[in-house]
């Protein structure tokens, strides 16, 4: 799936402009590429040990012609590199454009272009890292909350490893007692008992699943859940989405029709969960080119919502249109649950909110949550952030560095643990472990399957690819 026997290259630092710009290569020739187009202040760069850094100046060569700028070289050698190949960074000004000639300059002296992930997979290729910890390389560059965050530093720094390894070392102990007491079966020798066996396996198999149930779930991708606001023309949806995400990202104004974009913000809960909240145009009727436009821009992003918030105004006097708006909203998204908004709660009593919801013309078997709020006061926002963490089924962080899962890792967690089980169940019924140890060894070595193919020492072509295809192309 991946070739190893090649230099590879790609940009390892994020898009966009910064003050630096770090261009990577990997391979047995990563320094000799590198030294075609660098020239150290001192000394040679192939002559360069690892752990070393030197400065100097890139020539680039392109198509506006020579083109020469600073730069730092770090040479990483096999086999203390992240690969354990021959590392080379470059270090350059942040600009976009550059690294990415840069990029293009080194394929032309040999290297290639790195696939997404390539050199993560190189280090679980060689032994530098097991399977589980490169998955974390990707959570953690994918995280979009402190949970995923702690969840892959948890896993690059070992933790899930060593869970699924000490696992593995007890139940190849118990299994190599079972088969050992097959070859002493017509001896009079005791090597495993039941109940040393059966309290063993019942021991690990506990031990899995505390950590299956107190683990965090972690998405196979980095989207959040989107939470679009939508609404009528003036009715406080700018407003809600400031107080909500505590910035000024919205332009607010008494004048219907500020909001033409859909402007974007993250909301982080309390649960530690962002969620990405949409504030799209009020759907008033289009009496120009970039009314219409912003229509349609508020229509997509409703018919893509994981959740919709629809916000009224109780001081609104038209009635019919905050119905004619739930009737809009629910035939564009129809599955996407759906909360009501009652806004400007501080500026009307108990009786105007009441009569705005009714003004929805909700069916008395609707299963729709209505809160009142305010972007004035906060009034409200404290329980709408509740109820978005349980309407999206977002679990709490818990304390401390807990695992975090893939939905791949859990399900060979329960599978460890049901054969685990079914081994015990098996010995349970038995006086002496040789009466079904054959049986019991295939459930055992099952176990171990299951647990290898969390740490990659027993994994598939085709699964590798999907987690690899998860990573950016510089890591």
């Amino acid at each position: 799936m991946f070739r190893t026997d090649d230099t590879i290259t790609a940009i390892s630092t994020a898009g966009g402009s910064a003050p630096r710009g770090i261009v990577r290569l990997s391979g047995n020739d990563a320094v000799p590429i590198a030294a075609k187009i660098f020239r150290p202040a001192t000394g040679s760069l192939t002559d360069a040990p690892g752990f070393s850094c030197c400065d100097g100046i890139l020539s680039l060569l392109t198509a506006g012609g020579d083109l020469e700028l600073p730069g730092k070289v770090y040479v990483f050698r096999s086999p203390r590199s992240y690969t354990r190949q021959d590392v080379v960074e470059l270090h350059i000004p942040g600009s976009a454009s550059l690294c990415s000639e840069l990029v293009s300059v080194l394929i032309d002296a040999g290297a290639r272009l790195a696939e997404p992930g390539e050199f993560t997979a190189r280090a679980f290729l060689s032994g530098r890292i097991d399977l589980s910890a490169a998955e974390g390389v990707a959570d953690i560059s994918n995280s979009d909350d402190d949970a995923q965050l702690r969840a892959g530093m948890a896993a690059l720094g070992g933790k899930l490893h060593n869970l699924c390894s000490t696992t593995a070392i007890r139940v190849t102990e118990v299994l190599a007692a079972i088969e050992a007491s097959i070859d002493f079966a017509d001896e009079d020798i005791t090597i495993c008992s039941v109940p040393d066996a059966t309290d063993e396996l019942q021991s690990v198999a506990q031990l899995l699943a505390e950590t299956t149930e107190q683990s965090i779930e972690l998405p196979d991708t980095s989207e959040t859940p989107t939470v679009v606001i939508a609404g009528n023309a003036n009715v406080g949806k700018s407003s809600l989405l400031n107080a909500l995400t505590g910035t000024n990202r919205a332009i607010t104004s008494g004048l219907a029709g500020t909001t033409r974009d859909v402007l974007r913000g993250s909301l982080l809960l309390p649960c530690g969960s962002v969620v990405t909240l949409l504030d799209v145009a009020g759907f008033a009727p289009a009496k120009n080119a970039i009314e219409s436009e912003a229509n349609i821009a508020a229509h997509n992003a409703i018919a893509q919502a994981d959740m919709i918030l629809l916000v009224i105004d109780p001081g609104d006097d038209d009635t019919s249109a905050a119905g004619e708006l739930r009737a809009s909203v629910r035939s564009t998204n129809p599955s996407a649950p759906l909360m009501v908004i009652v806004n400007k709660c501080d500026a009307c009593d108990d009786d105007a909110a009441a009569r705005a919801a009714e003004s929805l013309q909700l069916s008395p078997d609707a299963k729709v949550k209505i809160i009142r709020t305010s972007a004035v006061t906060g009034a409200g926002l404290d329980e709408l952030k509740q109820l978005l963490t349980e309407t999206l089924h977002l679990r709490t962080v818990r304390s401390g560095f807990g695992i975090g899962l893939h939905a791949r890792q859990r399900r060979c967690l329960l599978g460890a643990i049901a054969a685990i089980q079914q081994a015990r169940d098996m010995l349970l019924q038995c006086e002496s472990v040789t009466d079904s140890a054959e049986f019991v060894a295939v459930e055992l070595r099952e176990s171990l399957a299951q647990l290898g193919a969390i740490s990659g020492e027993v994994v598939t072509e085709d699964i590798l690819g999907r987690i690899f295809a998860r990573f950016c192309v510089g890591k």
